[in-house]
């Protein structure tokens, strides 16, 4: 547990000082670098907490945080005009998420993305986006009791070009974890989570 804390520590100390090193991303335009057959590499840092949007009467208060390696493809033209012109981006994220509550567990496995890039304000990128997978898992609790689980998100943020090739991101996800009726239980339980990264685009 320790060592995982240091690496998010220094993980998150070194996502703060790369504004400092970039140069000023007022002339970025991002419309200009998230085109048909640009690539994207990327690391992701998150964490939350479970939910009762379900209102059961007791949940087993999971959190976590966790360490997501990303990589995307733009395999097609910008869509649209105006305000709502945006940029389609597939991808894979490596997941691995480490449960801090109610007891020490983790997940790690693999998830397919789709993140819809809105252009059009220069640096800022909102984004909308979905991730879908499978893990493999020691998480032993009331609402899933297997060593698989499925992962489904859902979320949207925020990306800052600070150079052509170079952004930063935060943003919300809800995440669904159970097991699919693959063993019992699975009542499975909602989590509210945040995410920070930092992205490298290239053709």
């Amino acid at each position: 547990m320790a060592g995982l804390t240091k690496l998010i520590g220094v993980a998150v100390a070194g996502l703060m000082l790369v504004p400092c090193l970039a140069v000023p991303a007022a002339a970025v335009d991002a419309g200009d670098v998230l085109t048909k057959g640009t690539w994207a590499a990327g690391l992701q840092l998150g964490g939350g907490v479970q939910n009762n949007v379900e209102g059961h009467r007791t949940i087993s208060g999971v959190s976590f945080v966790n360490l997501e390696p990303r990589v995307g493809y733009f395999p097609f033209e910008q869509f649209g005009k105006g305000w709502i012109r945006g940029a389609l981006e597939t991808g894979l994220e490596g997941w691995f998420q480490y449960y801090l509550s109610p007891e020490p567990a983790t997940a790690e496995g693999l998830k397919i993305a789709l993140r819809y890039h809105i252009l059009g304000l220069g640096p800022l990128v909102p984004y909308i986006e979905a991730t879908a997978g499978g893990a493999g898992t020691s998480l032993k609790v009331k609402e899933i009791n297997s060593s698989f689980t499925f992962v489904l998100e859902a979320g949207g943020g925020l990306s800052y070009f600070m150079t052509p090739g170079l952004a930063v991101s935060a943003g919300y996800r809800f995440q669904h974890i159970s097991n699919g009726n693959t063993s019992d239980p699975n009542r499975g339980f909602n989590s509210d989570s945040g995410v920070v990264g930092l992205t490298y685009y290239f053709k």
